[in-house]
């Protein structure tokens, strides 16, 4: 399963975040939530997340970077059930988290989803308008490889 695409919304008074509807079948009934990269939160389908897991379980505790990711990925998941009309109500340890405030983006990124702060989305995605061509070439010598 592959998630795509770019979402505007809102949270409501409740801070519950509408899922769009081309993600819900594929997300099913129960998602994982951490932090992500770049001040987001990750969204992944619970078969996705266990994959995540079993990977994060075989890092080298002895080595305190790894430890340091592991710890933080593990403390940041929490788990949530999506309601009949397709909303989750995010905590309030992740709206900090990711610096959420009512109006978000989610965004499509490959096997999970991407929920964020337009502000902050905003200011990241013209960072990446800028890099897009450069990027493109430094990823284009890995596809000849």
């Amino acid at each position: 399963m592959f998630f795509f695409g770019t979402f505007r919304h809102s949270l409501d008074d409740k801070s519950r975040c509408t899922l769009p509807n081309c993600f819900r079948d594929d997300l099913g009934k129960v998602v994982y939530a951490t932090k992500g990269l770049d001040n987001c939160l990750n969204i992944y389908p619970e078969e996705t997340f266990k994959v995540l897991c079993e990977k994060n379980a075989k890092l080298n505790e002895l080595d305190s970077a790894q430890r340091r990711y592991q710890r933080m990925f593990f403390q940041t998941s929490f788990k949530y059930e999506v309601d009949k009309s397709g909303r989750i109500t995010l905590s309030k340890n992740h709206l900090q988290i990711a610096g959420i405030n009512k109006d978000i983006v989610i965004v499509g990124n490959n096997d999970h989803i991407e929920i964020w702060d337009k502000d902050i989305f905003e200011k990241i995605d013209a960072l990446q308008n800028e890099e897009f061509e450069s990027n493109a070439q430094l990823i284009a010598q890995t596809y000849k490889e």
